[in-house]
């Protein structure tokens, strides 16, 4: 289960859908919104993962802007899956 790319796609497709949700409501100004503030901490949490997500990656030839855009959306389930070849890391 935890090797299929469709797992991980759910998964994938529920934080964009926070990250849409949250973005509608900070631009219609409601920035004290829970949604807001829980991707704002996803965001910063994400970031924290870059190192371990390049260490994990490391010998895989991974894309370093990948790397960077897709960890920081995403975090580890995005790195953990590509570590176990789900995902392309190029």
């Amino acid at each position: 289960m935890q090797n299929k790319k469709s797992f991980w796609g759910v998964q994938m497709a529920l934080i964009s859908l926070v990250y849409i949700f949250a973005a509608f409501k900070a631009l219609s100004g409601d920035f004290s919104h829970p949604t807001v503030l829980i991707s704002a901490l996803l965001l910063a949490a994400h970031a924290l993962e870059i190192p371990v997500a390049f260490y994990a990656l490391k010998g895989r030839s991974a894309s370093v802007p990948r790397v960077l855009l897709l960890c920081l959306l995403f975090g580890l389930v995005w790195w953990v899956p590509a570590r176990r070849g789900v995902f392309a890391v190029n």
